[in-house]
Formats: structure tokens, C-alpha cells, sequence
């Protein structure tokens, strides 16, 4: 059971003052960095950095951007191959997560994230924010310190508090919302309302074909798999 814990008034004012400068975040890579900077003045870590990854075969980074520099990476292979032991990147132990929360300090020792990773890399504790992400993939911001004092209860709900605003912030620069052509919009807000592909094209007077060409397209151009995908990816277009 986790313990009740208050936050003083000056903490609830950071979380809600970071919470609008992320609702303003434009989609650009200094922006991300801007997003990172506004964390670590709510929970202090010597680098933030916010990770993509495309599960494989073969996993493969689509996006990492540190603050205030990028972290130091063990072996792409070895990292690979020990992913799902670490406590925030497998995405196992809950939305925000520190190592300490797994591992206590003997068993960390003895595990090769702390023999090749941490330890190499100067850091002795991480916490780490899993966010949303589309089926096959890891999208997680991560906060480390060297050696010294750990996250606490206050560093756990801070990020709590802050994670959907951070969620949906990075999702906006990472899924920017797809352009779509006037007749494929017409076509998805179709879709939206229960219309099959037949009924869709007797509504707009083209060939069932037609209707889906536009869809392929749409699944084309936003990676969606599905027509419930690619209405979750294009909602913002349709409205």
C-alpha cells in the first residue's frame, strides 16, 4: 500500500505552472529539450531524456533527445538484449517507476544494468515516466542522479501528477497530427460516424474503390493499421 503523502503548496504551483507550458509545445526537437527542462525543475536529476524505441526484430531507436546532453548508452547490442530486466524501460512495475522501486542495492549490484550501464555511466538511481505509445513500441522519459540521494515519495508524485500533461505534450511531437486531403477527411469523418465503405461511397457519389484507395492512403501516410487507428491518429484533423 503506498503511503499518503502531501504536497506543499509551492509543489502543486510548479506542477500546474509546468502543466500549461506543456500544453503550448509546437512540434520541434527544441521543444522536446524544453519539455525536459521543465521537468528536472520539478524533480532535480543530472540528465532527463525522453526515448522511442520500435520493438523488432530488429528494435530499432527512433528518437532520443537529452538534456542537458544526451545520455551515455551502453552497447546497442548488450542494451537490446537485457531491456525487458530494466525496471522502466519494460514497461513491467507501473507508469512511473524508479530503479529502487525493483531492486534493492545488493540485488542492483549484482545485475548487469548496474555493472554495465549505470555504473559505467556515473548514475546511481533512475526513475522513469512509461508513456502512451502505439502497439510495438517504448516511449518512456527517464531522470537519472550519480551516486547519493534517491527519488522519494515527493519525486514519485510529482511525475504522477505531471505524467498525462508530459503524455500528451510528447505525443503531439511525436505523432504529429497527418495532413489530409479535403476528400480523404471527408471520407474518415464518414468512417467516424459507422458508415461502411459502400455507404461511404454512395454518400459522395464515387466507386466503393475509391473509398478504398483514400483509406490506404490515409493508413499510408499515418501508419495506422486500422480505421479505429487512424481515427485516433486524425481525430484532431476531423474536428
Amino acid at each position: 500500500m503506498e503511503r499518503s503523502i502531501t504536497l506543499a503548496g509551492r509543489d502543486v504551483a510548479a506542477v500546474l505552472d509546468a502543466a500549461e507550458g506543456l500544453s503550448r509545445a509546437r512540434p520541434a526537437e527544441d521543444d522536446v529539450q524544453e519539455l525536459l527542462r521543465s521537468v528536472s525543475g520539478l524533480v532535480q536529476g543530472d540528465v532527463l531524456f525522453w526515448n522511442r524505441l520500435r520493438k523488432g526484430p530488429p528494435t530499432r531507436r527512433i528518437a532520443e533527445v537529452g538534456f542537458p546532453h544526451a545520455p551515455r548508452n551502453a552497447p546497442w547490442d548488450d542494451w537490446l538484449a537485457h531491456l525487458d530486466e530494466h525496471p522502466i524501460m519494460s514497461g513491467k512495475h507501473g507508469s512511473v517507476t524508479a530503479v529502487s522501486d525493483v531492486f534493492g542495492p545488493r540485488d542492483l549490484e549484482r545485475t548487469w544494468l548496474y555493472q554495465e550501464a549505470l555504473r559505467p555511466a556515473g548514475v546511481g538511481h533512475e526513475i522513469g515516466v512509461h508513456l502512451s505509445h502505439p502497439s510495438g513500441e517504448i516511449h518512456v522519459v527517464v531522470i537519472t542522479r550519480g551516486p547519493g540521494k534517491d527519488f522519494d515519495d515527493r519525486d514519485h508524485l510529482m511525475l504522477r501528477l505531471l505524467r498525462p500533461h508530459l503524455d500528451a505534450a510528447l505525443r503531439r511531437l511525436a505523432f504529429p497530427t497527418p495532413r489530409l486531403t479535403p476528400r480523404e477527411t471527408e471520407v474518415l469523418r464518414l468512417v467516424r460516424e459507422g458508415l461502411t465503405d459502400g455507404q461511404v461511397a454512395h454518400r459522395l457519389a464515387i466507386s466503393e474503390a475509391t473509398v478504398g484507395k483514400h483509406l490506404q492512403h490515409i493508413y499510408a501516410r499515418t501508419g495506422a493499421q486500422s480505421r479505429v487507428q487512424a481515427l485516433s491518429l486524425c481525430s484532431a484533423a476531423l474536428d
